[in-house]
């Protein structure tokens, strides 16, 4: 999606991401209880995506802190 991040926008971008990462937790969790032909990639799938988001909220944090050092 690549949103660029903004001051007005960063708290709300890290509390999609959160939810996105509890969703895809969840998601992980019953590809392992039903299991099927596809578990094992749809879970690495979903393991990859849970990282790749971590990776956006450290980076929308680092971003965040950093302009608040400045603005203050």
């Amino acid at each position: 999606m690549d949103t660029k991040i903004t001051m007005r926008n960063v708290k709300s971008a890290i509390k999609d991401d959160k939810a996105h990462i509890d969703y895809l937790k969840r998601d992980v969790l019953d590809d392992q209880k039903k299991g099927g032909k596809y578990k094992d990639i749809n879970q690495t799938a979903d393991e990859k995506h849970i990282s790749k988001l971590a990776g956006d909220i450290k980076h929308d944090h680092t971003f965040l802190s950093k302009h608040m050092k400045h603005n203050k």
